[in-house]
């Protein structure tokens, strides 16, 4: 999505220059491309964990929550700087925009998650010690 709206907007003109010129959408499509590459770290440490026989639930709860989230972040970011064509049901990036939402719902929903990532951290209700 972002590749693809980096293209988009090099190309789209507004006010003689593309729409990438402007420093708030390329400082945002690249916050958002740094963003990707912070959960990709996530779960490449998530890998390597249960390569070696890690219980990895935990980091895998973190990675899921954060696809979700991020993936409705990079969607709607990306959709507003293609303008009307990206509301248009025949693009791709509405397509994704639409259906990018089925992460946090069918991967288990991000209140799961953070109750799988609350418990993992030991601070669930009742499962503190008093120190």
């Amino acid at each position: 999505m972002i590749e693809e709206t980096i293209e988009y907007t090099g190309q789209r003109k507004a006010f003689g220059q593309s729409i990438l010129d402007n420093q708030v959408v390329h400082f945002r499509l690249a916050e958002l491309e740094t963003k990707v590459e912070l959960l990709r770290s996530l779960v490449y440490r998530a890998v390597e964990d249960y390569i070696n026989g890690a219980d990895v639930t935990l980091l895998a709860s973190m990675a899921k929550l954060t696809a979700g989230r991020l993936l409705r972040e990079v969607t709607d970011g990306c959709l507003q700087y293609w303008g009307g064509m990206g509301y248009m049901t025949e693009s791709e990036i509405s397509r994704m925009y639409r259906d990018g939402r089925l992460t946090s719902i069918g991967g288990g929903a991000d209140e799961v998650m953070l109750g799988i990532i609350a418990k993992g951290m030991g601070i669930l209700p009742g499962q503190r010690k008093n120190h």
